[in-house]
């Protein structure tokens, strides 16, 4: 935890003499450990530290403690919603930067600023709310500048400055900020009892002996012109508006008539127009009753042809296995997830199926897992297979057969297929997969030979 109690530097004084707190830009790294870092609009630090487990009440109190917050920053980008909740109780900015900040840049920024210091964070939660502080302070380091440069013209104090800053960071610009400071100040007693005692003439008249004294008088004289001016072209404004107002009160009561005449027209139309919107907003909701019920018919004949149409394929499926003749293919458009889905709903797919696929774009091995795992008697291509699915039904010794050697008959949406040529085309595939493993035994056994004899003349 790092306190800084240089009040020469932290605290300005009001023209009473009394402490005023200043005014503070506040970094917050929010979590179960809260980070905070207080800086004042001169960028010099004025707390560091972090919290445990605490409160938004004693984040809040210890935040307080150094100073009216008006700005709120946070490191991350959208900001955190306690960081946004803790804004909003101190009435204060949120500023956040327009992406996330880095771990690198955060050390660095941090490393630049406490390079004459000994102190530095003592977790990365110090250090992320110094960086966010930072990076708020930097954003705003050259409207603050502006300020300083601008308010040495004006003649402000220190307090008075502070104000300025904080108008300019809440959005205000830089005149308009110090001319309403000037016009909420109230005036010293001592100088405003002087003013009632003394006249303008008075005040010409009195001679100060030494020069400093010459010119506070001669500001004083032009403050009351000023002043004298100032109520003058008040009291015009006020008759001004005196009989603006009067108009205006004319003008609503011959608008508030108008529109009482208004008023009953329209109730009289609408009287009129709604006996006759009645029938016809009756007329429309039947109509569109109607209607909704004729598209709901709609959908069920045609889902009902649906369901006729594979009622009658399954029973021809189920005639054909009981012939033992033919043998029928249940399709599966794509060799997506979807396609075997929605397949299986449809053809109550069984171990033992014989399966087409019109489309084999897209299947890898995890498709053709889900495939295998459905234990089909074979598989039939109408294009070229992926290596990868080849490689999962290979291994499962599910057959997978081009239908250009097949002759497939298509009834409708599934198809059929001589039980002999199914047969046939069977036994060639176990065969030619036999073929091809004693072929991969042979050549790792060529391999391990290979190897053993190299291994031997190296030894000798």
């Amino acid at each position: 935890m790092i306190i800084l109690e240089d009040h020469n530097l932290q605290q300005s004084r009001n023209p009473e003499g009394g402490a005023v707190k200043p005014l503070t830009i506040v970094g917050v790294d929010p979590g179960l450990t809260v980070g905070l870092a207080v800086l004042d609009l001169e960028g010099r630090l004025l707390y560091l530290g972090s919290m445990k487990e605490a409160s938004r009440s004693s984040v809040i109190e210890d935040i307080i403690k150094y100073g009216k917050p008006i700005v709120v920053a946070s490191d991350v980008y959208p900001p955190p919603g306690a960081v946004k909740k803790i804004a909003s109780m101190l009435n204060a900015k949120l500023y956040t930067p327009d992406r996330v900040l880095t771990v690198s840049f955060k050390n660095e920024l941090v490393s630049e600023f406490l390079r004459e210091s000994e102190n530095a964070p003592e977790n990365s939660h110090e250090r992320d709310a110094l960086a966010a502080a930072l990076r708020a302070y930097r954003h705003y380091e050259k409207k603050l500048r502006q300020v300083e440069r601008k308010v040495e013209e004006a003649g402000l104090k220190a307090g008075e400055i502070l104000a300025v800053k904080g108008l300019v960071i809440m959005g205000k610009p830089v005149s308009e900020a110090i001319r309403s400071l000037k016009e909420t100040e109230k005036p010293d007693k001592t100088v405003s009892g002087t003013m009632k005692e003394f006249s303008e003439t008075e005040i010409s008249e009195f001679s100060p002996e030494d020069e400093k004294s010459q010119r506070d008088f001669e500001k004083l004289r032009r403050a009351l012109r000023t002043q004298r001016s100032k109520v003058r072209h008040q009291r015009l404004t006020i008759e001004k508006l005196k009989r603006e107002r009067g108009s205006l009160k004319r003008r609503i009561r011959e608008l508030e008539e108008e529109k009482s005449r208004l008023e009953s027209k329209l109730e009289r139309l609408q009287y009129e127009y709604s006996r006759d919107l009645l029938l016809n907003r009756e007329l429309s909701h039947k109509l569109k009753v109607i209607e909704k019920l004729q598209k709901k018919y709609t959908r069920e004949r045609e889902r009902r042809k649906a369901l006729q149409r594979d009622l009658d394929s399954l029973l021809q499926i189920r005639d054909m296995e009981s012939s033992g003749k033919t043998t029928p293919v249940k399709i599966i458009d794509s060799f997506t997830r979807e396609g075997i889905r929605s397949a299986c709903s449809r053809w109550k797919i069984k171990r033992g199926d014989v399966l087409l696929l019109r489309s084999s774009e897209g299947g890898g091995s995890q498709t053709a897992r889900i495939l295998r795992d459905l234990e089909p008697c074979a598989i039939i291509t109408e294009d070229r297979m992926s290596h990868q699915a080849l490689e999962v039904f290979e291994e499962a010794e599910v057959p997978v057969i081009s239908r250009e050697s097949l002759d497939i008959q298509i009834h409708d949406d599934f198809g059929s297929v001589k039980t002999q040529d199914l047969n046939r085309e069977i036994k060639r595939w176990k065969h030619r997969l036999n073929e091809k493993r004693k072929k991969r035994e042979e050549e790792e056994l060529l391999r391990v030979i290979t190897e053993y004899r190299a291994q031997r003349r190296r030894n000798h």
